[in-house]
C-alpha cells in the first residue's frame, strides 16, 4: 500500500483550515440557517421530468438528444453507450438515486439500463470533479433520480394512479406504463410501477430496416417515501429493469462479418435505501445511502452468463457556519463500494480466472464557501482500493485527489468561473464477459488518474433587447487528461492487464446563447471536443475509453401557450464532419436532423394528456458518430422519421 500526497491537497486543506480560522471561532449562537448554492460553483446540465414527458424520451438517446455536450451511440438501447465530451460512460461516476452502477458486462453493449419515464430527473455534471462526488468519475459524473408517490399526488390526493400509452412509427413500437401511489397520513408515500416497450426492427432514413434491432423492454418500481418526520426522509426502492431480443452478437456493430443473431436478456436489480437528516441545525445535514445492484447479460443461445454484483454506502454530513464574513458548507464523508463479476457457462466455471473482486473505500471532504461575490470550493478525498483477479493476483493502494473550483460574479451579469480536479480509479474489474483466460499483471500496475481543467463565463440579462425578456450567454473551455489508463490484451498468452503509456486526452470547449420571452425560449447550444489517444494521435473509436465526433450544434425551441395548457418545441441537431482522424481513418460524414414536439392537456380534461414528437421529421440518412465506425466505412444507422403519439391519463 502506498499514499501519495499531492501538492494541490495540501494547499487544498490548508486553505480550508485558513478560512475556518479566520476571524475567531463561529459558535451556533451567532449563525442563522445558511443556504448556499452549488450552482455557482459546479455548472451541471439538469433534465428535468417535464422536459423527459414532452419529448417522449424512450432511452439514452432520446434523453439527451438536447445537450450539445452528451452524444449517445449505438442505435438500440441495448447497444447504447453515453459520452461526455468524447468519454466513454464507462469512465463517469453514474448513479441512480445515490447507487452506483459500476457494472461492465461486454465492450459491445451499453451498460446503462434506465426507463426514461421513471426520472424525476437527469443531472449530468461535466466539470471538475469535487471530492463529495465519488470514486472513479474520471470523466464526470451522471446521476438518475426516480419519483417518489408525492411528485404524482395532486394537492389534497391521498390515492392516485396514472395509465399512458404511446406508440412509434420508425420502430412500429407500442408502449405503455401503469402506476399507482397513495399517501398513508401526512408523509407516508408508497408506489408501484410497471413499464412495457415491444419493437420490430426499425426503419431508418430513406428506407430500409437496421436488421436484428426489435426488443422488448421493461421496467419495474416499488417505493416507500416517508417524508418530513422528526426532520427526517427516508427512502426504500426496489428497480427492476430488462431488455430481452435477438440481436447480434455485437448489437452497436450490425455491419461486421463474423457475427450472428442471438437471444439476450440484459437485466438489472437495483435496490437503495436513502436516509436524510435535517433538523435545522446549521451543523447537521446528515444524508445516508446504502445500495445493492446486479448487473447481468445473459447470451442465452450461447449458455454464456456475465454477472456484476456490487453493494455499497455513502454517508455524509453538511455542515454550515460562518467564519466572519465567509459562509462555509463544509461536506465530510466516507463511502465504500464492493463489486463482483463473474463469467459462466452452462458447464458451470469459465475459465480459471472467471471472477474478479473490487473494493474501495474513500473518505473525503468538501468546503464550499462564500465572500460576497466570490464562491470557492476546495476538498479533496482518499481511495483506498484493492482489485482481486483470482489466480492472476490482487493490486491494492491508496491515493488522494485534490480539486478547486473558484467562481466570482464580476458585475451583476456576469459571473467568471476556473476549476481544476483530479480523480482515481484504483478499485477497476475487468470486463466481465472476456475474463476467464489464464492472465497476468503487469508489474507496477498503477491506477488510473485524471486531470480535469475548466474556465468559463455566464453572463445574463434581463431586459436585455425588449421590456421582459432573458438573454444569456455562457462560454466553457476544458481540458482533461487520464493517465496510467488500464488495458487489457487478450492477444497476449496469457493475456495481460497494464497500463498504457502516455495519456488520453479530451479538450475544447463550449457555448450556448438563449433568449427568451413570457412563454417562449430558445437556446443555441455548440460543442467542440478534440480526442487524443495515448499516442497523441487523434483518437478513433476506442471502446471503453471514448470516441471523436464533429462539431456538435443544437437549436431548441420551446413555447408554452398556458391560456390553452399547449406546449410547442423544436429541436435541431447538427453535426459536422469530422475530418480529424489519424491516417487511414475514416472520416465522418456530417448531418443534420429536425425534431418537432407538441403536448395538450384539454381545459375540459386537467387529467389527460396528449403528447405528439416527431424525430428526424426529413427522414435522414445518418448514423451517430459515437456510434463505432468499422473500417469499412459502416456504422449503426439512427432511426429514420419517428412519429410518436402518446396519452396519460390521471384518476
Amino acid at each position: 500500500m502506498h499514499l501519495r500526497l499531492h501538492p494541490l491537497t495540501a494547499a487544498v486543506l490548508s486553505a480550508s483550515a485558513l478560512t475556518l480560522s479566520l476571524s475567531g471561532h463561529a459558535s451556533a449562537d451567532d449563525m442563522s440557517t445558511l443556504v448556499i448554492s452549488e450552482d455557482r460553483l459546479e455548472q451541471n446540465v439538469v433534465i428535468s421530468a417535464e422536459e423527459i414527458d414532452q419529448r417522449q424520451a424512450r432511452d439514452l438517446e432520446d434523453l439527451f438528444r438536447a445537450e450539445p455536450g452528451v452524444s449517445v451511440g449505438g442505435g438500440i438501447a441495448i447497444g447504447q453507450k453515453v459520452y461526455v465530451r468524447g468519454l466513454e460512460d464507462t469512465n463517469l461516476n453514474v448513479t441512480i438515486d445515490g447507487a452506483r452502477q459500476g457494472g461492465y458486462l461486454f465492450h459491445h453493449t451499453g451498460r446503462l439500463t434506465i426507463d426514461p419515464a421513471l426520472l424525476k430527473q437527469a443531472e449530468v455534471d461535466k466539470g471538475p470533479a469535487t471530492a463529495d462526488d465519488g470514486p472513479g468519475a474520471l470523466g464526470g459524473s451522471l446521476r438518475f433520480e426516480t419519483k417518489d408517490a408525492q411528485d404524482l399526488l395532486k394537492p389534497g390526493q391521498d390515492l392516485g394512479a396514472r395509465v399512458s400509452v404511446g406508440t412509434e412509427s420508425a420502430a412500429d413500437a407500442t408502449s405503455g406504463t401503469t402506476a399507482f401511489y397513495g399517501r398513508l397520513g401526512e408523509n407516508l408515500g408508497l408506489m408501484g410501477y410497471v413499464s412495457g416497450r415491444n419493437s420490430d426492427d426499425y426503419e431508418v432514413g430513406g428506407g430500409g430496416e437496421q436488421e436484428q434491432t426489435a426488443g422488448q423492454q421493461r421496467g419495474y418500481l416499488l417505493k416507500m417515501s416517508l417524508l418530513d418526520v422528526n426532520d427526517q426522509d427516508l427512502r426504500i426502492s426496489a428497480e427492476r429493469t430488462t431488455d430481452h431480443g435477438t440481436y447480434f452478437t455485437r448489437p452497436h456493430m450490425p455491419s461486421f462479418s463474423s457475427q450472428q443473431p442471438t437471444y439476450q436478456e440484459m437485466e438489472r436489480e437495483t435496490f437503495t435505501v436513502n436516509h436524510a437528516w435535517h433538523p435545522g441545525n446549521d451543523l447537521i445535514d446528515t444524508r445516508t445511502t446504502l445500495y445493492h445492484t446486479t448487473q447481468e447479460l445473459d447470451r442465452v443461445d450461447a449458455g454464456s452468463t456475465s454477472r456484476s454484483q456490487e453493494f455499497g454506502a455513502d454517508v455524509r454530513n453538511t455542515l454550515r457556519l460562518k467564519t466572519g464574513d465567509v459562509a462555509h458548507a463544509l461536506t465530510t464523508g466516507v463511502d465504500f463500494h464492493d463489486q463482483d463479476t463473474r463469467r459462466s457457462d452452462d458447464a458451470g466455471s469459465a475459465g480459471p480466472n472467471n471472477e474478479d473482486t473490487s473494493r474501495n473505500l474513500g473518505v473525503y471532504a468538501q468546503n464550499r464557501m462564500t465572500l460576497g461575490p466570490w464562491a470557492l470550493s476546495v476538498g479533496a478525498r482518499l481511495d483506498d482500493y484493492d482489485s482481486d483477479y483470482g489466480e492472476a493476483g490482487s493490486v491494492s493502494g491508496s491515493e488522494v485527489s485534490p480539486n478547486a473550483i473558484l467562481s466570482v460574479d464580476a458585475t451583476d451579469n456576469l459571473t467568471l468561473h476556473a476549476g481544476y480536479g483530479e480523480a482515481i480509479r484504483g478499485a477497476k474489474a475487468r470486463e466481465v464477459i472476456l475474463i476467464g483466460d489464464d492472465v497476468t499483471i503487469a508489474e507496477g500496475l498503477e491506477p488510473e488518474r485524471a486531470r480535469q481543467r475548466e474556465i468559463g463565463l455566464d453572463w445574463h440579462q434581463r431586459d436585455a433587447l425588449m421590456a421582459g425578456d432573458r438573454l444569456g450567454f455562457a462560454l466553457t473551455g476544458f481540458h482533461t487528461d487520464i493517465e496510467n489508463y488500464q488495458a487489457y490484451d487478450r492477444g497476449s498468452d496469457p493475456a495481460v492487464l497494464y497500463n498504457l503509456e502516455g495519456e488520453v486526452e479530451s479538450r475544447g470547449y463550449e457555448a450556448s446563447l438563449n433568449w427568451g420571452v413570457g412563454g417562449y425560449d430558445t437556446r443555441l447550444g455548440y460543442a467542440k471536443v478534440v480526442m487524443k489517444n495515448n499516442n497523441g494521435d487523434p483518437l478513433g473509436d476506442e471502446m471503453n475509453i471514448g470516441a471523436s465526433t464533429g462539431d456538435k450544434w443544437t437549436w431548441d425551441h420551446q413555447y408554452r401557450l398556458p391560456n390553452h395548457n399547449v406546449t410547442l418545441g423544436y429541436t435541431l441537431n447538427a453535426v459536422e464532419r469530422l475530418e480529424r482522424v489519424a491516417e487511414g481513418d475514416e472520416e465522418k460524414p456530417g448531418y443534420v436532423t429536425h425534431d418537432i414536439r407538441a403536448q395538450w392537456t384539454p381545459a375540459s380534461y386537467q387529467d389527460l394528456t396528449l403528447t405528439l414528437a416527431v424525430n428526424n421529421v426529413f427522414d435522414k440518412r445518418y448514423s451517430d458518430h459515437s456510434s463505432y465506425l468499422l473500417s469499412s466505412g459502416d456504422s449503426m444507422l439512427e432511426p429514420g422519421r419517428d412519429v410518436r403519439l402518446g396519452a396519460s391519463y390521471s384518476f
